[in-house]
Formats: C-alpha cells, structure tokens, sequence
C-alpha cells in the first residue's frame, strides 16, 4: 500500500491510496482510494471531522469486472476513541444507499506498541430484492502495531456478520487478515 496525504494548518486534508496484490500474474493493481475533508477542533479534546472518500477495487479484488463506490461520512474524535457515519448512494457499486456507523479505539500497549480496533454496522436502506428491510450487517477489526525506528509493522484481524445481499456475489468471505509496513516520509 502507497499512501500519500496532506493536511493544511486550516483543517483541509487530502488523500491518496493505492494497493497492489501478488497473484499467479504477478504484482497487479488492488484498489485506490482518494480523500478529502475537514477537521477542526470543537473543545475539550474534541473534535469533528467531514469528507468525500471514493474506492475503486480491480477485478484482481475477486470482483469480476471491479467496483467503484464513494461515501460521504461525518465524525467526532477524542484521543483515543472516535466514531463515523458513512452514507453512500452507490455502496459496492451496486446503487443502493446504505449508512455505516463506527467506533474505533487505540490504546498504546508499550510506546512502541498499540492495539487499535473498529466495530461498525452497515444498514442498508430501502427495498433490497425481496425484502423491504433487510438487518444492520456488523463488522469489526482488531489489529496491533509495532513501531521499529521509523518503520511500522501491522496484523489485523476484519470480520463481518452473516453474506448479505447487500454484498452481492462480493461477499463470500466474512473474516480476513491484514498485514502492512509503513513508514513516513
């Protein structure tokens, strides 16, 4: 993963993300994700963020011919703990409106390591297929990071409640494992 960002003294902030996967073809395209927003502090060790997030997912994603979806989310965050709501109108790229709401968490372990989580609900909002109201779909993430120097390692575990149409044929796996290097430049 390739992530540049850019954050201005006013609150304005932009964004850009790029994956690669390994695959039988080699090193190949995963996805791309641009952002922007602001934030600014609301008091108390407080405060509120707003932004435009679009993904685009290649078919090396397990999507035959890839997605594309944008959202747009409000939040608040403190020190250690933040929650967000996402609405988009395309989600997954299947032109359905859904809403996200989450809460994340960090709590640094050592000074050099910290557990970082995420639990969420999806709720798919008006008629999907046969049913008019279709249940909140859960997910969460648990993950740890360790820094060495200006390098910093990264394992996850992601997990989301029960296949639903919401996902299409895209949601056949509920549990996945996320491993990264970072550094800043």
């Amino acid at each position: 993963i390739l992530d540049l960002s850019y954050d201005i003294s006013n609150g304005l902030y932009a964004a850009l993300s790029g994956s690669i996967v390994a695959s039988n073809e080699g090193l190949r395209p995963l996805g791309l994700t641009l952002n922007g927003g602001y934030a600014r502090p609301i008091g108390r060790g407080l405060s509120a963020d707003v932004g435009f997030v679009h993904w685009h997912y290649s078919h090396y994603s397990e999507v035959p011919t890839g997605r594309a979806y944008s959202e747009l989310y409000a939040g608040i965050s403190a020190k250690n703990v933040g929650t967000r709501f996402s609405l988009s109108p395309n989600y997954v790229g299947q032109s359905r409106w859904t809403l996200h709401g989450e809460i994340n968490g960090h709590a640094d372990l050592t000074p050099n390591l910290y557990l970082d989580g995420e639990l969420g609900a999806l709720f798919p909002l008006g008629n999907y297929g046969t049913t008019r109201h279709v249940r909140p779909i859960w997910d969460a993430r648990v993950g740890l990071a360790q820094r060495v120097g200006r390098i910093s390692l990264h394992a996850a575990v992601s997990a989301r409640g029960k296949r639903s149409d919401v996902y299409g044929s895209w949601g056949r796996r509920r549990v996945g494992v996320i491993l990264g290097i970072s550094t800043a430049l």
